[in-house]
């Protein structure tokens, strides 16, 4: 862990603003700029073009609640407990709490999901920023506890506009002609989890619900430039955690009849609309702060929280696994950053960094203390861009969700399956797509890596709550 560097020195009349968005359970390869050769993600692209996109960015965990915690506290989420996910479902308190072994769970109900969510020891950065005097705004999916100390107008962000849950309703009206819907995976089976705008997926205005006819990923965007024009007077940070491409996948067939003569796979064409309108509301943001002359003193921030689910049509290309495991394809995303003036144009930056960095960096940027967190994972990459530092920024990652962990050192992966024995060693530059185990013929590195594993994961609490999926 690092210790807490002192805040830089920036006047306040200068302090940058921050816009971090979020995709929810986004591909490696879904985006132009790392690949894709289904659709053109032009403004998304750009925030790369404009400063650095990185080859080897990594979120915390695959899955949405656990990466997101990582994230939004600079910090292993594990170290708080936070290994699994908060909820699933629009109404999880309806669902039987089982423990590992199968059996019922002590607390059940409302009695045991009120109580998951980042714990009041942890600093997430709307908290930081707010008392630094920043104002602070999050908007999309929340996802990181809805008892009354997990809410964000209670932990740090002075405007909201989420869903607590994992996921929500795009259109109401599901018999719409101009919308195009589509069940793709098992997810999309369950019920009360995607396709349903109530629960824990009704949209909240700081705590108080309202009802959204709009299509949500359009009104949400809405609610980002809002957000940005009220505040362009004041520094601001903004959290603008998406509602896509997770399912239910659900996008206007203007986005979809563009790509009829391309892509003739009904639900790839789908998913690839769904990003189409994704990059447009990025661009939306992205224009908003230009037309409001802020975009040369504003870091923006693109990353998403896991890989894309193998059911579903999204690309993890060119690397293996996907959300729920450790294999690349599920840990590995696409990530961008951009800052005009500070962050050279064009870069690409192929040593690894983590979502963990996030919070450290924009930090240190906007000169906003970090001394009343526990002590952060992430580092700042700002002296890593800037030709200050030669090193990497990390040394060795790890992760652990359920029955999947991993470690990476350099180009070595260590892939784990604790419960059923598994143990891989992989050299991600002569193999990203992790099929060639190398344990037999390098078992110091195999041995090493297994051993650093091991102190990290005896360093760490038991975790705080258990699903069973």
């Amino acid at each position: 862990m690092n210790a807490h560097p002192p805040a830089q020195a920036v006047p306040r009349s200068g302090r940058p603003n921050v816009v971090i968005i979020l995709a929810d359970d986004m591909g490696y390869g879904d985006l132009s700029a790392y690949g894709s050769r289904l659709v053109e993600t032009v403004h998304i692209d750009s925030i790369g073009r404009e400063g650095v996109r990185f080859t080897d960015g990594y979120c915390t965990a695959p899955l949405c609640s656990p990466s997101r915690a990582g994230l939004i506290t600079g910090r292993y989420q594990q170290r708080f407990g936070f290994e699994q996910q908060v909820s699933s479902g629009a109404f999880p308190e309806r669902r039987p709490v089982r423990t590992e072994d199968g059996g019922l769970a002590p607390l059940q109900g409302d009695a045991e999901f009120l109580r998951r969510g980042v714990p009041l020891s942890e600093k997430n950065f709307g908290e930081l920023f707010q008392a630094a005097g920043y104002r602070t705004g999050v908007i999309g999916k929340w996802h990181l506890g809805h008892g009354p100390q997990f809410l964000p107008h209670n932990r740090g962000f002075d405007h909201s506009v989420v869903f607590y849950g994992n996921t929500s309703l795009q259109a109401t009206n599901q018999d719409d002609p101009e919308m195009f819907s589509l069940k793709v995976d098992v997810h999309d089976e369950y019920p009360d989890v995607a396709w349903t705008r109530e629960g824990l997926n009704q949209i909240r205005r700081n705590g108080e619900i309202v009802e959204v006819k709009d299509y949500l990923l359009h009104f949400f965007r809405d609610e980002a430039l809002d957000f940005i024009d009220r505040n362009r007077d004041q520094p601001f940070l903004l959290y603008f955690p998406m509602n896509s491409p997770v399912p239910p996948l659900q996008v206007p067939r203007k986005y979809f009849e563009r790509l009829r003569d391309s892509i003739p796979v009904i639900s790839v064409r789908g998913y690839n609309a769904l990003l189409l309108a994704q990059d447009e509301a990025v661009g939306a943001v992205l224009e908003k702060l230009r037309s409001t002359g802020l975009d040369d003193n504003t870091i923006v921030i693109f990353v998403s929280d896991n890989g894309s689910a193998t059911t579903r049509p999204g690309s993890n290309a060119p690397f293996s696994g996907g959300k729920f495991n450790t294999l690349e394809g599920g840990i590995r995303m696409p990530f961008m950053m951009k800052w005009s003036g500070r962050i050279q144009p064009g870069q690409v930056f192929s040593k690894m960094v983590s979502t963990l960095d996030i919070l450290p960096t924009v930090a240190a940027a906007c000169g906003v203390s970090t001394q009343a967190a526990q002590a952060l994972d992430g580092v700042d990459l700002l002296p890593y861009l800037n030709d200050q530092n030669a090193g990497a920024p990390h040394e060795i990652l790890y992760w652990k969700l359920d029955g999947h962990s991993a470690v990476r050192a350099g180009k070595w992966k260590l892939y784990l399956e604790p419960r059923n024995q598994v143990a891989r060693l992989f050299d991600l530059e002569q193999d990203p797509g992790e099929t060639v185990d190398l344990a037999g013929s390098h078992p110091g590195i195999f041995e090493e890596l297994k051993a650093r594993y091991a102190e990290w994961d005896a360093s760490l609490p038991p975790r705080a709550w258990t699903n069973i999926f």
